[in-house]
């Protein structure tokens, strides 16, 4: 790679702005390296640790970015940022428990921020810690009555802690145009064999939702439990034709027409 360079390489500025150049032109090592020659001069921006770990991640270089969003949380501890980007990095990694210890950084540091709260629960959920996981979305809801993300984490630790009833309760108060809730009020309402509510739910999510295959496994799913064998096999048909790769679909298909 042929080294970016700058009219008065002494100025962090223009690296920065020679940076943001390459980052437009989708040069994202140029923009790297443009970002690195600013930190040398003025390391106290946060701003340009932020877009390198984002960088970074973005070339496909994971472990750079981690390293870089740890030694950015030690020199800006007041920024919330960098560790809820690593956080959302060692999820995305499956390091639930780890996640859930460094989110709980951000927490601290900004204890008002629904979204932090509700990634908290997230991560605690995958982590085996339902108890508190419910902790985390009832204190992010206290913030934000509204927060959707934080009402499906609820009702997914109810769940976990057995209290069904209690969880398929919860999705009420939520926003239920979010095809999300209805996703999860269908999935639970068959989970508590109340076929009835659990196919209205998946009715009314197939229609809000008509192309999302894993909607129509679920009215197949509904359909089957509630006895309808037909409407079973066509919901499955419609989710291999929106998903041919799915095996799961075709299994469930035979299985239906196994059962007329």
């Amino acid at each position: 790679m042929r080294k970016p360079k700058v009219a008065n390489p002494s100025d962090p500025v223009l690296w920065c702005k020679e940076a943001a150049e390459r980052m437009e032109a989708g040069d994202n090592k140029g923009a790297i390296y443009c970002y690195q020659e600013s930190l040398k001069l003025r390391p106290e921006v946060s701003d340009v640790w932020f877009n390198v770990g984002l960088l970074y991640e973005k070339s496909g270089d994971k472990n750079a970015a981690l390293g870089c969003y740890l030694t950015a949380s030690k020199m800006f501890p007041s920024d919330f940022r960098f560790p809820a980007e690593r956080a959302r990095m060692l999820a995305e990694m499956k390091h639930f428990a780890e996640a859930a210890e460094v989110i709980s950084e951000a927490v601290t540091i900004n204890p008002h921020s629904p979204l932090l709260l509700s990634n908290k629960a997230a991560y605690l959920i995958f982590s085996q810690e339902p108890a508190e996981a419910l902790e985390a979305a009832e204190a992010a809801l206290s913030i934000d009555p509204s927060y959707t993300a934080a009402f499906l984490h609820k009702a997914h630790a109810l769940l976990l802690l057995g209290n069904g009833d209690e969880a398929r309760a919860a999705l009420d108060e939520a926003d239920n145009s979010d095809p999300r809730v209805l996703k999860m009020k269908a999935n639970i309402s068959l989970r508590l064999q109340n076929f009835e509510a659990g196919l209205s739910a998946a009715k009314d999510l197939v229609e809000m939702t008509p192309e999302d295959d894993e909607a129509w496994s679920l009215l197949g799913s509904a359909f089957a439990y509630s006895g309808d064998s037909e409407g079973a096999v066509r919901a499955f048909q419609q989710a291999m034709k929106l998903n041919p790769k799915e095996k799961t679909y075709k299994a469930n298909l035979v299985a239906v027409k196994g059962m007329k």
